[in-house]
């Protein structure tokens, strides 16, 4: 029942984070990259400082903001701000085809950087999923876009999130950790909107409507995945992520009148299915592990 309950919350979160990605995308073709950034930023600083102070979080513990954290709540800057420009400028169905490929670069930066043992078929599964990202992106065809690129740069950021995650101390509460992510986000939405030269644009009855789902959308998302993940075991839930993908072309096509092509179409099944591969290739090498330390705890003289 506990992994029934997180993967509806999972399957909730992706919806929630897809209505959120959809409303940014409207919000952008209105108002500047960086304006949409420091409201959705503005909101989620709220939402979770709240929730932090109703739970009772030490928000200004020490531990709370050591340099890993720090750095894990800066690439969350970075990734915010290159998937709204990705959003603004791509079609949302190209963004969340590419999307996907985050959980085979988590892969590799595991095996690059934290040292995790990663054979062959791994590697294989990783350069399939790779290689359903090129046939997506398309560089040095006539259909390649180069703003995609932005969706790469979020790719790389949020990989490198989750692997900060792996390594900063389990003590530090998720509503700080989110609460930082969004405070993150605060100063490189500035820098955006400087950098742009764009001038803020008024708000009106229609786009506060807009920007409040977009705002409840992620922050609905965001405590939903936190909240699943923690419940549910890993190897039950994570493949429900890949929902998002779904749900993503669905809203394109319905909402936004896109129409992706067979090449996208075929990139994204190789990238889906090389990231199923991996997950279940390293959940089967987890539990060999477990079965062979309990073999040498069991056995005689042990």
């Amino acid at each position: 029942m506990h992994n029934l309950r997180a993967i509806l919350m999972i399957i909730g979160s992706m919806a929630f984070f897809t209505v959120e990605d959809m409303f940014i995308k409207q919000l952008s073709t209105r108002l500047p990259v960086g304006q949409v950034l420091v409201v959705v930023a503005l909101g989620g600083v709220s939402a979770f400082l709240i929730w932090a102070l109703l739970r009772r979080d030490p928000i200004l513990a020490p531990r709370n903001w050591r340099v890993m954290v720090l750095l894990r709540a800066a690439t969350e800057a970075v990734a915010s701000v290159s998937f709204v420009t990705a959003l603004s400028r791509v079609d949302i169905s190209t963004v969340g085809a590419v999307f996907q490929s985050m959980p085979l670069v988590v892969t590799l930066g595991a095996a690059l950087f934290l040292g995790e043992r990663v054979g062959w078929r791994r590697w294989s599964a990783i350069g399939v999923g790779f290689a359903g990202v090129l046939m997506i992106i398309r560089p040095g065809l006539s259909g390649f876009e180069p703003q995609v690129l932005w969706v790469l740069i979020t790719v790389v950021a949020v990989a490198a999130r989750d692997l900060m995650t792996r390594v900063i101390d389990v003590a530090v509460p998720s509503s700080v950790v989110s609460f930082q992510a969004f405070l993150a986000v605060l100063p490189a939405a500035l820098f955006t909107l400087w950098m742009s030269g764009d001038s803020l644009v008024s708000y009106t009855p229609s786009l506060l409507a807009m920007t409040l789902v977009a705002v409840c959308g992620g922050v609905i998302g965001y405590a939903l995945i936190v909240a699943g993940m923690r419940l549910g075991d890993a190897s039950a839930v994570t493949p429900f992520r890949y929902s998002r993908l779904i749900f993503t072309m669905i809203g394109g096509i319905l909402v936004f009148g896109e129409r992706p092509d067979l090449m996208t179409y075929l990139g994204s099944a190789l990238i889906i299915a090389s990231g199923l591969y991996s997950f279940l290739r390293e959940r089967r090498l987890a539990r060999l592990d477990r079965n062979t330390l309990r073999a040498d705890l069991e056995a005689p003289g042990i």
